[in-house]
């Protein structure tokens, strides 16, 4: 077993995994870990996996007509009442 070092880095707290941990439960850098204590107060941490709800071309899609509506959208903003 491993040790490793509990620090600050900017306002987060890091822990550093080993290479070896991360293929062996094939993890990358920037994938999320869901964070638990089990009943006997170990940290557990598990992968997670999500997907994504908008598909690049619904964003594009939404831009595009976002900025072709720009000035319906300004109306309807403005005529919103609250």
């Amino acid at each position: 077993m491993a040790l490793v070092r509990v620090r600050k880095q900017g306002n987060s707290t890091v822990v550093t995994l080993a290479q070896e941990v991360m293929e062996r439960v094939q993890l990358n850098d920037g994938d999320l870990v869901e964070e638990t204590v089990d009943a006997r107060g170990r940290i557990v941490l598990q992968a997670v996996s999500v997907q994504t709800r908008l598909t690049t071309k619904m964003a594009t899609a939404i831009r595009s007509a976002a900025r072709d509506k720009r000035g319906v959208l300004k109306r309807l903003a403005k005529d919103d009442g609250r």
